[in-house]
């Protein structure tokens, strides 16, 4: 089996006919230790991929030659290169372009002009990923071999398995069944045990043989169901394999056990995997970690854009099968550009902050979730909210964000922090797309703004 090594140098494609783009791209990579080529047209791309094959692509669509979209999907059908990861990097922001490169097999997109910060993330948490799936592969790939060694040693004969007991670091133990008298499994009693199963339930080669497994069990070692599992390996010849937490006063851990058929009983072998545990614990904190970090704006810590299209998409598909209402709110914080210049980016970005966390406070559904939309803008989506709903839970923001007090002695309106809000709402159908309700909220938001800011304007979607 082939080892899982991490490269010294990661290397990073970036495919873009646009040469500022690349010089950009290119110096930002190469300060954050990775190896960068570039090409500026398909062709050029796929001759480099053949040569270097890279670890991650930085793709646009609109390249000469061969668009982005072919580009990926030819290397996805390769057996060579369909693992890359490919992130587009694109001009195009419609929902449908964004949606064909998933299609096609892109992992992530990213929407020109692009933030270089968020460009580095996005890659980082690629790669990241990818080394985590790498090991935690290689792991399993160990483990079943492990096992497979496991099983064949365990259909030796009884004399063989007796004869390295002793030296076993597994525990390895047999038993035999008790049957009543109309031939039915009441319990198993010790045939055979070596030092480690011995130890591991706190006794000794001699004290268990002859020891019934489950009466005379008074310290409640052994996981609910056991009996029945081992009764099934006996009666149907099936392999048992299973893990459990084993729970005594002397010792608590992980074992990892594998029950056989022997005779009218069964052998068993067993060992901690409380390592492996506590490594599979560990990779699946990391990967909710890195998701947490990908949804999330680092600044307002609440749900960002990139959340925020995959939300909207996810929510309009159920609404239209539900055929419930979808509502949207855009909210601005007005005059935002004085507040900045009057008391600085340090505290315009408290100020975002805590409009953020008062944005939230006001979402009370579990599915009605609010965003950092970009800028001082924010957005909510409120699932089976119809207008009139939607316009409560607008005044309900504008009263949160009232409530904050945030001074502002260079707004033309009012002398703290208030909102601009637009709102709509539809019911998803077949004649409509997310694209529809999100540009009728932003028009009744630039209508709240343009009337004289600090209200809430609500627009119906137009159709076709």
């Amino acid at each position: 089996m082939k080892k899982y090594n991490k490269k010294l140098q990661e290397q990073i494609l970036i495919v873009d006919d646009l040469p500022e783009n690349v010089r950009l791209l290119s110096s930002l990579l190469s300060e954050q230790g990775y190896g960068v080529s570039s090409a500026t047209d398909g062709k050029m791309a796929l001759a480099i991929v053949k040569q270097k094959c890279p670890d991650l692509i930085l793709l646009d669509i609109m390249i000469p030659q061969i668009d982005g979209y072919q580009i990926c999907r030819y290397l996805k059908s390769e057996a060579e290169t369909k693992h890359i990861p490919i992130i587009f990097l694109s001009g195009l922001d419609s929902e449908l372009d964004k949606i064909e490169a998933f299609k096609v097999g892109g992992v992530d997109y990213i929407t020109k002009p692009f933030f270089v910060e968020e460009v580095v993330f996005r890659v980082k948490a690629q790669l990241a990923s990818i080394h985590q799936q790498q090991k935690f592969q290689q792991m399993l790939e160990e483990q079943i071999a492990e096992r497979k060694i496991a099983e064949q040693e365990l259909h030796k004969s009884r004399a063989l398995l007796t004869g390295v007991l002793d030296s076993s670091l597994d525990g390895v133990a047999a038993f035999e069944a008790i049957r009543d008298r109309q031939g039915e499994i009441v319990d198993f009693r010790w045939l055979i045990a070596n030092p480690v199963a011995a130890m591991t339930v706190g006794g000794t080669i001699e004290t268990l043989k002859g020891k019934r497994l489950f009466v005379e069990n008074s310290q409640g070692h052994l996981f609910d169901g056991l009996f029945e599992l081992f009764v099934q390996v006996v009666e149907t010849c099936t392999v048992l394999e299973q893990e459990y937490y084993y729970n005594s006063s002397s010792l608590k851990t992980w074992f990892q056990i594998v029950a056989v058929k022997l005779g009218d009983g069964l052998a068993i072998t067993f060992r901690d995997i409380s390592d492996r545990k506590q490594i599979e614990t560990t990779l699946k904190n990391a990967n909710q970690r890195l998701t947490y970090e990908a949804n999330i704006d680092s600044l307002t810590q609440i749900a960002n854009r990139r959340r925020f299209d995959e939300y909207i998409a996810q929510e309009w598909s159920r609404c239209d099968r539900e055929q419930k209402y979808l509502s949207l709110l855009l909210c601005d914080v007005d005059y935002f550009k004085a507040y900045n210049d009057t008391y600085g980016h340090q505290t315009g970005d408290s100020c975002l902050y805590e409009v953020a966390q008062g944005i939230e406070r006001s979402v009370r559904r579990p599915a009605d979730v609010a965003f950092r939309y970009g800028g001082e803008e924010f957005a909510v989506i409120l699932p089976h909210t119809d207008g009139e709903g939607a316009i409560k839970v607008a005044e309900e923001v504008q009263k949160q964000i009232q409530e904050l007090n945030l001074i502002h002695v260079a707004s033309q309106i009012n002398d703290i922090i208030t909102l601009s809000v637009g709102v709509s709402s539809i019911i998803p159908n077949a004649q409509t797309s997310p694209h529809n309700l999100i540009s009728a909220a932003d028009s009744a938001l630039y209508d709240a703004k343009v009337k004289g800011r600090n209200r809430i304007i609500y627009r119906s979607v137009e159709l076709g």
